[in-house]
């Protein structure tokens, strides 16, 4: 490494170490970020890179976000607490650093109370949707038709109202099984009663068939001709 290079390198880590700022570049990055508050919100240290590079200041991103940030929570503490930090006393002697830093406090309060607020009514909005109704469970088997309203409660759910819902559909699924195992019975049932039936009409009519070729026999023995069913 050349020394002219290790000596820009170690100016550099002199010059992001060192504490004391120049109003010029708090005024230049504050003036920056204000514009460009949008990048800030989304991410401090992304936003002190680019404030770096547009100034030109020598300066480290993290001390940059750093220090921005302390100030911010400086005056909220200010206008909040009236709590007036003696760390930051550049900020109260200078007007055009306090009317940056104070836009950025509230920017930043503005920001915070409307993400909160959509947060708020994002959390109706579901709480809302939730408690519109009851729900309608409804089961049809043929002609059988079992209808069960649901109350659906509010959150928070506890672990009894699940256990409650469960048990009281696993009772209907129950019951229709029921229903279902004796309409099953029934046809069942039926089917056999057919099935005897026919089997006895089977027999008569098998016995009648024989009485009939009996019959043919006798005629054929008399006419000798052969006759058959």
């Amino acid at each position: 490494m050349s020394l002219s290079k290790k000596r820009k390198e170690l100016h550099r880590d002199q010059s992001n170490t060192q504490t004391h700022w120049k109003p010029l570049e708090l005024i230049g990055v504050l003036t920056f970020l204000n514009e460009n508050f949008d990048l800030w919100s989304v991410n401090h240290l992304d936003a002190s890179n680019k404030a770096i590079k547009e100034t030109n200041i020598n300066r480290d991103g993290k001390a940059l976000y750093s220090k921005i940030y302390n100030m911010v929570k400086a005056m909220e503490d200010y206008v909040e607490k009236n709590n007036k930090s003696t760390s930051y006393t550049i900020m109260w002697e200078n007007s055009k650093i306090y009317d940056l830093v104070k836009e950025m406090y509230d920017k930043t309060k503005e920001t915070k109370e409307t993400k909160e607020g959509e947060r708020k009514k994002r959390k109706k909005e579901t709480s809302n949707h939730m408690s519109d109704g009851d729900g309608d469970v409804t089961m049809k088997n043929n002609n059988t038709t079992t209808t069960n309203q649901i109350d659906v409660p509010q959150l928070p759910f506890t672990i009894e109202t699940i256990d409650k819902v469960y048990n009281e559909q696993v009772q209907n699924y129950d019951r229709l099984i029921v229903i279902n195992r004796d309409m099953i019975e029934k046809r069942n049932k039926e089917v056999r009663e057919l099935y005897e039936q026919i089997s006895r009409r089977q027999a008569e009519l098998i016995k009648l068939i024989q009485k009939a070729n009996n019959k043919l026999d006798e005629l054929g023995k008399i006419t000798g001709k052969s006759y058959m069913i």
